[in-house]
């Protein structure tokens, strides 16, 4: 009898002792041991469609997954990130409003996230779409950049919009040129992705030099439209715009971010099939994770113990398997076979980068059996850029960093 009554006890205590933790992470007893996440975002965070829309849906996908109050998501949103002040006065708010964790969605915050973080060691910060490496021997451990292999389903776009074209002749509205690898290798692969089943296609490319412009996102488009013959439209930009562009000319684009067959929509209507298929982002793929490994840094008290779980967790870089992004749903208007040969790629991708990836020297085609199904024959190549050099051995640092060039069939327009 005693012994089951010291087991009770014990059962007990380790109950009491875990309801305090999580008191201490969610704010049920004590609003001032919340661990509380800050978020800069570029954007309203009232957006229903685009960049900042997926990465707030992937912000509320965890504060629900992780059972966290309102209270412990602080916002600072319309944040331009090219505006050092404004990106500097809303951390140093975040960071006076008690923040464990803060998290910048916008490449532009990255080097004055780095620079808050040498000055706050005990603050988790957590950068979107760079390329610092901050980890490391005298660097600052508590910031770690992340991003994923959006390239891979650029490609896959890159087929849907290939089949699709009649003219061959294809836009990108682009947000940054070769400065930014993270856009010259969404547009590269993109590109590579509609020669594997068009090589005569041309992706025709203009350039905003500006993550977020709602006059010319649209105006861009309507130039790729009706100057060079574009009867299929892409974008890395923010907004609609570009699929509202090609719905307004009767062409068909293909959306980035969120699903922008619901952002076009006409009342009424669930999905604009003008809208062939969106590259969109399942960003709570990785803030879940990211925000629990963070709460692992502090103890029940919300006081910080210790930097290991945050440095074990280290830069984040997903892939196709991590399930952090995927093809909207493809449109009733694109050409037929297309369903058949991106599940044919997907199944490619599953496997993992070390099978194949968009920028190796394999190629990828599709043959049309006698019993009506496509099949992928592999075969060597050699990427060329569009000034008739050889691109070789290219690496994630490229694909991250550094990647100062378009790949053939790639044509720069400026406005």
């Amino acid at each position: 009898m005693k012994k089951k009554i010291t087991v009770l006890l014990t059962v007990l205590v380790m109950l009491v002792a875990s309801i305090g933790v999580m008191a201490a992470f969610t704010g049920c007893t004590d609003t001032e041991n919340e661990f509380k996440v800050g978020v800069l975002h570029i954007n309203p965070v009232t957006s229903t469609s685009g960049y900042t829309y997926a990465h707030q849906q992937g912000i509320v996908y965890a504060q629900t997954e992780l059972g966290l109050k309102d209270s412990q998501i602080l916002i600072k949103d319309n944040l331009p990130d090219d505006q050092t002040d404004q990106i500097n006065a809303a951390i140093e708010e975040l960071i006076a409003e008690g923040c464990n964790m803060i998290i910048g969605t916008s490449f532009g915050y990255m080097e004055e996230m780095q620079n808050y973080a040498k000055q706050y060691p005990e603050i988790i910060f957590s950068h979107g779409t760079g390329y610092l490496d901050t980890y490391g021997e005298g660097q600052n451990n508590n910031m770690n950049n992340y991003f994923g292999r959006i390239y891979q389903v650029r490609y896959l776009s890159g087929l849907v919009a290939g089949l699709t074209t009649k003219t061959n002749n294809i836009g990108y509205v682009v947000a940054r040129g070769t400065d930014t690898a993270e856009c010259t290798s969404g547009v590269n692969a993109f590109a590579l992705g509609v020669q594997a089943v068009n090589p005569e296609a041309k992706v025709h490319v203009m350039i905003l030099n500006s993550w977020y412009d709602l006059v010319n996102e649209r105006g861009y488009a309507d130039t790729l439209i009706e100057s060079y013959n574009c009867d299929v439209v892409t974008q890395h930009c923010d907004t609609n715009g570009p699929s509202a562009s090609a719905k307004e000319h009767n062409v068909y684009s293909i959306g980035y971010n969120s699903d922008m067959a619901l952002a076009v929509a006409d009342k009424g209507v669930e999905r604009d099939p003008s809208v062939l298929t969106s590259v969109l982002w399942n960003w709570g793929a990785y803030y879940k994770p990211a925000i629990e490994t963070a709460m692992k840094c502090f103890d029940e008290n919300g006081n910080f113990v210790s930097i290991d779980a945050w440095k074990e967790f280290d830069n984040y870089y997903g892939d196709y398997t991590d399930g952090l992004y995927k093809l909207a749903p493809l449109s009733e208007n694109c050409a037929e076979g297309t369903a058949e040969i991106v599940a044919l790629v997907e199944e490619i991708m599953a496997k993992g980068t070390d099978d194949w990836d968009v920028f190796t020297n394999t190629a990828l085609s599709f043959v049309k059996g006698e019993d009506g199904k496509y099949s992928v024959v592999r075969s060597q190549r050699q990427l060329m850029d569009n000034e008739g050099n050889a691109i070789n051995d290219v690496t994630v640092a490229n694909i991250t960093g550094e990647m100062p060039y378009w790949v053939a069939g790639v044509e720069v327009h400026n406005k």
